[in-house]
């Protein structure tokens, strides 16, 4: 009987070559540059949202929903959404319960197509979302489809405003 041995060798530094190719081609990737990356990087939270869902839970009712300052914490149970970009191309984003504790991490990368806004969810679950990026002074809109029901299906329109809380640099 013939020994597996080297073959199970060869195999497995094949396995770490493509492994470190793949590290080496993810660390390459060029950070978003540009003057709406300068304006995105640093801390947002959410002012206000308004969500249409179409086919609510895949029912034939459509369904607004609406937040703002005002009732954001009494509608969503929540504090207002915080969200880290990073000049990396990196993003954080922390929900907190009434109580300021943190319930919930989303976290992944983004990345700019023009005036669009892609952020690529690594965890805890996999998801892409692309929004309509605007951003003056220190207010930004997001405009785009997601999937706020959990119906399985991107097709409610969400239209959100947040607030710059600070520019993501530290002081020396």
């Amino acid at each position: 009987m013939k020994s597996t041995q080297p073959y199970r060798v060869m195999a497995l530094y094949f396995l770490s070559c493509l492994l470190s190719l793949a590290a080496r081609s993810q660390s390459s990737v060029h950070p978003p540059q540009g003057p709406l990356a300068n304006a995105l990087i640093g801390e947002w939270r959410n002012l206000s949202m308004k969500i249409n869902l179409a086919s609510f839970k895949n029912t034939a009712e459509d369904k607004v929903v609406e937040a703002d300052s005002a009732n954001w914490e009494a509608r969503l149970h929540i504090k207002p959404i915080r969200t880290q970009f990073n000049g990396d191309g990196s993003y954080r984003s922390e929900y907190r319960n009434l109580q300021d504790s943190v319930v919930r991490v989303t976290s992944g990368t983004w990345a700019l197509e023009g005036d669009s806004l892609i952020m690529a969810q690594a965890k805890p679950e996999v998801s892409r979302t692309k929004f309509q990026l605007r951003i003056e002074q220190d207010l930004a809109t997001f405009t785009g489809l997601i999937d706020f029901d959990g119906d399985g299906k991107t097709d409610d329109l969400y239209f959100g405003r947040q607030r710059k809380f600070n520019t993501g640099k530290k002081s020396p």
